[in-house]
């Protein structure tokens, strides 16, 4: 299984904490996150990922405590065991 965990807005927009997913072999972070959003009936990737589908300014992905920027980005490979953290960009005035 893998854990998906929802802080800050994230988690007020989708009412929930975290998700556990099957794991699935040589599963990307890119592809994880497609398959929460289809898991999920709330639209939320538009907050993480641009309309390219690119990482959004601000948006932070964590597997296992390690920040995705400085992994492969969307492209990190997800294990079974892992647990994957979404801060959206944060807003602020």
């Amino acid at each position: 299984m893998i854990r998906v965990r929802f802080f800050t807005l994230l988690q007020l927009l989708l009412k929930r904490r975290e998700l556990e997913l099957p794991y699935v072999s040589e599963e990307r972070v890119g592809s994880l996150l497609q398959r929460v959003q289809d898991r999920i009936e709330t639209p939320f990737l538009h907050k993480l990922l641009d309309e390219q589908g690119t990482l959004r300014t601000g948006t932070i992905i964590l597997v296992n405590g390690k920040n995705i920027f400085h992994l492969q980005k969307l492209d990190t490979e997800v294990f079974d065991g892992d647990e994957v953290v979404l801060f959206p960009p944060g807003g602020g005035g």
